[in-house]
Formats: C-alpha cells, structure tokens, sequence
C-alpha cells in the first residue's frame, strides 16, 4: 500500500512537472513570438525608410539625365504612397500587436510573424532592384557625362581652328538651303 501511495505520489509530481515544462515552453515560444514581431516590425519600418531614401536617391539621378530618357521611368520611382501604405501596415500591425497579442493563439502569432517575414523579404528584394537601376543609371549617366565632355572638347577644337561653322558630320560646309 505504501508503494502504491508512493508511486501515485511520483506519477502526480511526473505529470505537474510536465505540465509546468509544457506551460513554460509555451510561454517562452509566445514571448519569442512577440519579440519576433516587434522586432520584425522595426526592422520592416527602418527598411521602409532606407527604401523611400533610396528612392529619393534615384530620383535624383533621373533628374540629372536628359528629361526624355527618364519620362518613363518617373512614374515607377514615384512610390511615396506605397511607402506610406506600407508604413500604415506596420502600424496596424504594432497595434494588433497591443491589441490583441495578450489573447492571440500562438498559431495567430506565428503566422503574424510568417507575415512580417514574407513583407521583409519582398521589400529585400525590391531594394536589390533598386540597388540595381541606381547602378544602372549612374553608369548610363557617366557614359553621358563621357559623351558630352568628349563632343564638347571636340566642339572647341572646331571652334579654335575656326571650323565651327562646319557640319560635325562631313567636314566640309553646309549646303545652302533656299
């Protein structure tokens, strides 16, 4: 009878040990969970900014290039709605966060985070595009620079050896047109 009791007695501590270890993994997965969100809240608000930094960067190098190379490209570099629109998301999920974390599963939690994670590596990949048109177009825009400095010089050596009035295509004058 004694070792009955005192079997029981292990079997009931066994089972509260592994009920206090299962409810403290699960705490620890669920702070883990919401560390992850805010975390990953952070870093998706500081590449939003970088992203809109970028942008304005490339701006810029389209404002320095001839208006009729860059007419078309304008449209696609004017994303300051869809960064506030992303920023608003972030927001949304912060306060989802504050809102409704407390009592969320802990499915609802890793999705939420599963969501943040696809939202970051989209935008990753957006900024490597990125990264590539600011290449891009700083190298069509030294080859500009190039082109322009070498038919500059070439247009003062006429001027100097007194040929400016000369067509730059044929080396002789123009013909006159009536």
């Amino acid at each position: 009878m004694q070792q009955a009791l005192l079997f029981a007695i292990i079997l009931a501590l066994a089972s509260l040990a592994g009920w206090l270890w299962h409810r403290e993994r699960s705490a620890r997965l669920r702070a883990a969970a919401l560390r992850q969100l805010l975390d990953g809240a952070d870093a998706l608000e500081a590449r939003l900014q970088d992203y809109r930094a970028r942008m304005a960067r490339l701006k810029g190098l389209l404002h320095k290039l001839p208006p009729d190379m860059t007419a078309p490209a304008m449209p696609r570099v004017d994303t300051e709605a869809q960064v506030q629109t992303a920023l608003r998301d972030v927001l949304a999920h912060r306060l989802w966060i504050k809102r409704e974390s407390a009592l969320a599963s802990q499915q609802a939690l890793d999705e939420a985070v599963r969501a943040i994670e696809r939202t970051a590596d989209h935008l990753a990949a957006r900024l490597r595009q990125l990264d590539e048109a600011s290449e891009q177009l700083q190298a069509a825009g030294a080859g500009l620079r190039t082109a322009y400095q070498e038919a500059s010089t070439a247009l003062a050596a006429r001027r100097e050896s007194g040929t400016a009035d000369d067509d730059p295509g044929s080396g002789s004058p123009p013909a006159a047109h009536h």
